[in-house]
């Protein structure tokens, strides 16, 4: 079945919610580059060249997925998803609109305030998204549609940012990549809103508690179900690892694969994009052939092996095979670890869990650039920390065969069905 055919096999609402989120990942891509660019604009014009301020914003927009993640579920299980999904969309575009009409009116604590703004609405949106696509999809088909997903935020990755910066360098300012920032999110609004009305994901018959013990409660219910526990402390290593990787690559370009400008920078940039979109359009059928924990395992052992062997050579045609090769397996990790939650939570549960478990995860985003900023802080030292924490990554993946992750099949029905047989 050709991947167009498999896409409207899901359904018109399904494409819409897909379409939708894609040209808003467009919008949260370009904004990836378009803010910190900014920062830089806001700074030639005062004459400072301050990196630290670059470091605060990364951080501020990475930091909301665990201060807005841990609480977020709760409210995601108490609203509508879709109108939330609209809202955040516009928010984030009033925001963007802003610093693009008034730019050189405002200093870096603008973009700081709004570089928050928009990493927290864009974790309600990813959290109210991977929520939503059960209620439009049968649940035999959930991998496909996080695949889908998955490989048209990857792809993102991988124009988002070369879009940024083609329209900063063509003009001269940052302001027109923050007007496209802000039209997609609006795009995205409109989309989502041919979605048409859902039905709440939680019954009124399930009780209801405080606010904060309702967040307690998600946490407790991932530590209490195995493989949503195993999964989400495993899933927290390798962004660990890519965060050091992601917030240093200028530097580990040219310092352990000698690149020799801008441009090949660039290509290894864009290799990421390309191994992440290939990873998530194979993944559907890698977990209908060995299962869920499985695909996940041997994504993480691909992921790893790719990275190690990666920072052991120079920038070539071997290089960028091996980038695309570790993002592969990184696609592999995030469509079967999507649907994990999606299937082992419960629908009481399923804002809260998505929302904590990816709070969890990627809280160690922000960690590893700030370890491995510390410990790689010098040209001699930085190679030798870019070839050891991909073993980190290695030996997550040899834990995970030891655990009931690798013995998972294709979620708890199935599961059910096979204890069954056997008895």
């Amino acid at each position: 079945m050709s991947y167009v055919r498999s896409v409207t096999s899901l359904g018109p609402r399904y494409i819409a919610l897909w379409v939708g989120q894609a040209v808003s990942q467009f919008g949260t891509y370009v904004a990836f580059l378009s803010l910190p660019l900014l920062v830089d604009y806001i700074n030639k014009l005062a004459d400072d060249e301050s990196i630290l301020d670059l470091s605060i914003t990364y951080a501020l927009e990475t930091v909301p997925t665990l201060l807005v993640g841990l609480v977020g579920g709760v409210l995601l299980d108490r609203w509508h998803l879709r109108p939330v999904m609209i809202a955040t969309d516009l928010i984030r575009a009033c925001g963007f609109f802003y610093l693009a009409a008034t730019i050189g009116d405002y200093g870096v604590g603008t973009v700081f305030v709004v570089a928050f703004l928009v990493g927290s609405m864009t974790t309600l949106f990813d959290g109210a998204l991977f929520a939503l696509i059960p209620s439009l999809v049968p649940e035999r088909r959930l991998a496909d549609a996080n695949g889908y997903i998955a490989a048209s935020q990857q792809a993102n990755f991988a124009l988002g940012p070369l879009a940024a910066g083609v329209m900063a360098f063509s003009t001269g300012t940052p302001a027109v990549g923050l007007w496209v920032n802000g039209m997609t999110f609006l795009v995205s609004a409109l989309s989502l809103y041919w979605v048409g009305r859902v039905a709440h994901h939680r019954s009124a018959a399930d009780a209801r508690n405080t606010f904060f013990r309702e967040a307690a409660n998600g946490i407790k219910y991932i530590m209490a179900e195995p493989r949503l526990r195993i999964t989400t402390i495993a899933s927290a290593i390798p962004n660990f690892v890519v965060g050091f990787i992601e917030a240093t690559f200028v530097v580990l370009a040219p310092v352990v694969f000698n690149t020799q400008n801008e441009v090949q920078i660039g290509v290894l940039l864009a290799a990421f994009g390309v191994g992440g979109v290939i990873g998530a359009l194979l993944a559907p059928s890698v977990i209908r052939r060995i299962g869920l924990g499985a695909t996940m395992t041997i994504g993480m052992g691909i992921t790893g092996a790719c990275l190690l062997a990666v920072m052991f050579t120079e920038y070539g045609v071997v290089t960028i095979l091996l980038q695309i090769g570790w993002m592969v397996g990184v696609g592999l990790i995030n469509v079967a670890l999507a649907t994990i939650r999606q299937h082992y939570a419960t629908d009481a549960m399923l804002g809260r869990v998505i929302t904590a478990s990816r709070a969890i995860g990627w809280a160690t985003l922000p960690l590893g650039a700030l370890v491995g900023g510390w410990l790689g802080a010098s040209e001699e030292t930085y190679p030798l920390v870019a070839r050891v924490f991909p073993v980190l990554i290695v030996a997550t993946a040899l834990w995970l065969l030891t655990t009931v992750v690798w013995r998972d099949t294709f979620g708890p029905r199935e599961i059910t069905l096979e204890a069954g047989a056997e008895v």
